[in-house]
């Protein structure tokens, strides 16, 4: 990780306009002041400094480059990161007609985000047709055989704002170029059945759901100071469970090294701006942020950037089903802050617009709260036919539910969590009802190692949905003894 090296850029923050040091001076005292009243309010503190002053440092690193065209020498990065994941996917063996593509230190998400910067540089960062061509097919490609969907959905949001912006019919052919590569590629996929084309076409959104519904627990326990930045691993960690880094070499997740296992698994996320930074400082941090990136955008259009307006259009997007802006990330969250730095530079600084912007960013982001919004879904004649779940357990030995189901046949999940002041997983199992009947279900789990805790059995539908609430809720106490 390089991104620490951005904090020897602060001074260049000093050539900000003064309205855009108003807005980080906020941004700053949102993080701090709800992290006083966290349950580790010392560490909360020291945590927030830390991501606020990295936040800023890249911020300054923007501002020493003055416009996110400078971001076009990253393009020999990337495309040496797109050859290497097309060679590590072919001589490692990857079977692109069922898998997706890998690459030794990143992930398929990482992929596809790499991806869509290629195709906005190719878009809109200046230079000769000769190079950009060929690294748009090259950056479209990996993009979609990552088969990551908010990096598709991305791209697109992304590139038609940057052509909104920019406007003329150099653009407009780019940007229709550019959605033609990628809708023949998607058809191409689902014509010869590519896994990782396929998956594009799906509106799964891979357990997210239940994940958003245990990030919505910890919101409820910590309501207006959040848990402290970097403090919402540990809440959703499951008994048991390591710190784990990004992707290694071989594929695997490695554990975090010691000392930064002390701070529980920071990179366990929420998978959503607003309910991460919800959960980690409460709606003043949650309103900071927002503040923060309504003005980034206002002056990214105020400066007629199309590619900084794309980049964060694009990485904001993918903030519905991801978390794309916190720090240090793979490199996706150090371009966003380095372009919004570059466009703060130009701020003329309008009150009525950035509000407007910032209460639209609120609005659009946060898609896992609209359905709390209406009654909760009917589970229909599902009901629990079984349930064997004892009330004392040994602290000792896993703790062992018995579960079964009877109702309309269909696909379902179970899944089984710990709630003593927030809600962590402990187990889910996919099951079918055929006959009228689900088998008998068996979670064989550790609990949190408190002496009393509520127990939470949860049904949902078989594929993941962008609705958190459960279909049903079953809730018992358990005693644990020595």
């Amino acid at each position: 990780m390089l991104s620490p090296l951005a904090l020897l850029s602060l001074p260049w923050l000093r050539q900000l306009p003064r309205p855009a040091w108003w807005v980080l001076g906020f941004y700053a005292l949102s993080q701090q002041l709800p992290a006083l009243f966290s349950p580790e309010p010392f560490l909360a503190s020291l945590l927030a400094l830390g991501r606020t002053l990295l936040m800023l440092g890249l911020m300054g690193v923007g501002v020493a480059l003055g416009d996110a065209r400078q971001l076009r020498g990253m393009r020999w990065g990337l495309a040496l990161v797109f050859l290497t994941a097309l060679l590590s996917s072919g001589l490692g063996g990857t079977d692109l007609v069922i898998g997706r593509l890998s690459h030794p230190y990143m992930t398929p998400i990482t992929l596809g985000l790499a991806g869509a910067l290629g195709v906005w540089l190719a878009l809109f960062g200046a230079g000769r047709l000769w190079w950009r061509l060929p690294f748009a097919l090259l950056a479209a490609g990996v993009l979609l055989l990552s088969g990551s969907r908010g990096a598709v959905a991305a791209t697109l949001v992304g590139g038609l704002a940057g052509y909104v912006l920019q406007g003329g019919r150099r653009w407009a052919g780019g940007l229709l170029t550019a959605a033609a590569l990628l809708a023949g590629g998607f058809y191409l996929g689902q014509r010869l059945d590519i896994g990782a084309l396929t998956r594009l076409g799906t509106a799964d959104v891979t357990g997210r759901d239940v994940l958003w519904y245990n990030v919505l627990s910890v919101i409820q326990s910590e309501p207006w100071s959040g848990v402290g930045s970097y403090r919402l691993g540990t809440r959703l960690t499951p008994p048991g469970g390591t710190c784990e880094l990004f992707a290694s070499p071989s594929g695997a997740v490695p554990e975090c090294p010691v000392w930064l296992e002390r701070l529980g698994n920071p990179w366990l996320i929420a998978h959503n701006v607003t309910l991460q930074q919800w959960a980690e400082t409460g709606p003043l941090g949650v309103l900071g942020l927002f503040l923060l990136l309504g003005t980034a955008l206002v002056a990214a259009v105020q400066a007629r950037s199309a590619l900084g307006l794309a980049v964060m259009a694009g990485l904001l997007v993918a903030t519905v089903n991801d978390n794309t802006l916190l720090v240090p990330s793979p490199f996706f969250a150090e371009v966003f802050w380095i372009v919004a730095g570059a466009s703060l530079t130009r701020l003329q600084f309008s009150a009525p617009g950035v509000g407007l912007t910032a209460a639209g960013l609120l609005a659009a982001l946060s898609l896992p709260l609209f359905p709390l919004l209406r009654p909760p879904p009917a589970p229909g004649t599902l009901q629990l036919a079984f349930l064997n779940a004892p009330a004392v357990a040994a602290a000792s030995q896993p703790y062992r539910v018995l579960v079964q189901f009877s109702g309309p046949a269909g696909n379902y999940r179970a899944v089984l969590r710990s709630c003593p002041d927030s809600c962590t997983l402990l187990g889910s199992r996919p099951f079918v009802i055929q006959e009228k009947a689900s088998p008998v279900l068996t979670f064989e789990t550790p609990l949190v190692r408190v002496r009393t805790q509520p127990v939470e059995l949860l049904l949902y539908p078989g594929s993941s949905s962008r609705d958190p609430r459960p279909l049903g809720r079953y809730r018992w106490e358990v005693t644990q003894h020595p």
